[in-house]
C-alpha cells in the first residue's frame, strides 16, 4: 500500500508533504522559486527527446505546468444559479439541452509545479480546486464557447498564479489532500476551505490504479478564461497531455460534502443536485498556455 498526502495551511501555518515509502518532507507554504529544473513531462522544447506543442496557437507559449494527479468530477447544478455567478454577457449552457440544469466540473489536483515564464523560476507544489464550466461568451463580435473558471482555490503561490492567469483568478485556501493505493485501486480525498467567502468542500473518489490511456489535446478545442468575481480576465489557449482514465460516476465512489449542499463561490452559490456521467482520473497532467 502506498499513500501520498499533502496538508497545506494558511500563511501562518506549515504544509506537510508525505510519502509513506519512508519519505517525509516538511515545507512552509510561503511563495518561493525552486532551484530544480522546470516541470516537464513530454512537452519541452529544450530537452532532447521531447517536443513542444505543434499547434500554431501555442507558438511562443509562456506558461507550463505539471500536476502529479488530477480528479475531474462533473456536478449537476441549477442553470439559473450558474447563470447568476457568471459575468455579464456569458451564457450558461443547459445540460441536457432545454433543461433547467447545467454541469460544472470540480477539477481537484495534487502537487502542481508551474513555470509562468519559459526560462524563469518554477513554483510549487500547490494543490488546488479548479471549478470549470463551458459558457457562451456573447461579449465578442463573434460569440464563442469558452471554458471559464468561476472558482480557483489553491494551497500556495497565489501571487504567482494571479500574475500568470489574471488578477483575482486564484484564492488562498486551506487544503488537505491524500491519495492511497491499495490492491490496484487509487482512493483520492480532498478537503478545502476558504473562510473569506465561506467555501468548504470535502470530496472523495476512487478508481483503478491503471491510469494509462494517453490523451493529447494540441490544442485544447476551446479557449480558457479565468474570472475575478464578475470580471473576466484575458483569454488564453492551451495544449495538454496526460495519462487518463474515465469511469462512470456510479462506479467511482464519489462523496461530496459542502455546507447546505452548496458550492459557495465569490459571486454566489451553486446547489449540488447530483453527478454527471463520468469521473476522469489523470496522472502527469501537463499544460502549455499562451494568451490570445
Amino acid at each position: 500500500m502506498q499513500t501520498l498526502s499533502m496538508r497545506s495551511l494558511m500563511p501562518s501555518g506549515l504544509g506537510l508533504l508525505a510519502f509513506a515509502l519512508a519519505q517525509l518532507l516538511a515545507f512552509a507554504p510561503a511563495v518561493s522559486a525552486q532551484s530544480e529544473p522546470p516541470p516537464t513531462y513530454d512537452y519541452d522544447a529544450f530537452t532532447p527527446g521531447t517536443q513542444p506543442p505543434q499547434s500554431p496557437l501555442l507558438d511562443g507559449y509562456t506558461y507550463r505546468s505539471v500536476r502529479t494527479y488530477q480528479v475531474a468530477i462533473p456536478v449537476i447544478v441549477p442553470l439559473a444559479e450558474l447563470q447568476a455567478v457568471l459575468p455579464p454577457g456569458f451564457a450558461a449552457i443547459a445540460t441536457p439541452a432545454g433543461s433547467a440544469t447545467a454541469t460544472v466540473t470540480l477539477n481537484l489536483f495534487l502537487d502542481q509545479r508551474f513555470q509562468p515564464v519559459v526560462g524563469g523560476p518554477t513554483y510549487g507544489p500547490t494543490t488546488a480546486l479548479l471549478i470549470t464550466v463551458t459558457a457562451l461568451n456573447n461579449n465578442l463580435a463573434t460569440p464563442r464557447l469558452e471554458i471559464v473558471f468561476p472558482g480557483f482555490e489553491a494551497s500556495a503561490d497565489i501571487d504567482q498564479l494571479n500574475a500568470a492567469f489574471g488578477a483575482g483568478a486564484a484564492r488562498l485556501a486551506k487544503v488537505e489532500a491524500e491519495i492511497e493505493e491499495k490492491k490496484g485501486r487509487l482512493h483520492f480525498s480532498f478537503e478545502l476551505s476558504d473562510p473569506g467567502i465561506g467555501f468548504k468542500l470535502r470530496a472523495e473518489a476512487e478508481g483503478p490504479a491503471a491510469i494509462n490511456n494517453r490523451a493529447i489535446s494540441d490544442p485544447v478545442g476551446l479557449p480558457f478564461r479565468t474570472l475575478s468575481g464578475y470580471t473576466p480576465n484575458q483569454a488564453f489557449r492551451a495544449a495538454s497531455q496526460s495519462d487518463t482514465l474515465s469511469i462512470p460516476s456510479s462506479s467511482a465512489g464519489v462523496k461530496l460534502s459542502a455546507p447546505g449542499n452548496n458550492l459557495q463561490l465569490q459571486t454566489g452559490k451553486l446547489a449540488i443536485l447530483g453527478l454527471g456521467a463520468n469521473v476522469t482520473f489523470s496522472r502527469n497532467v501537463e499544460f502549455m498556455l499562451k494568451f490570445e
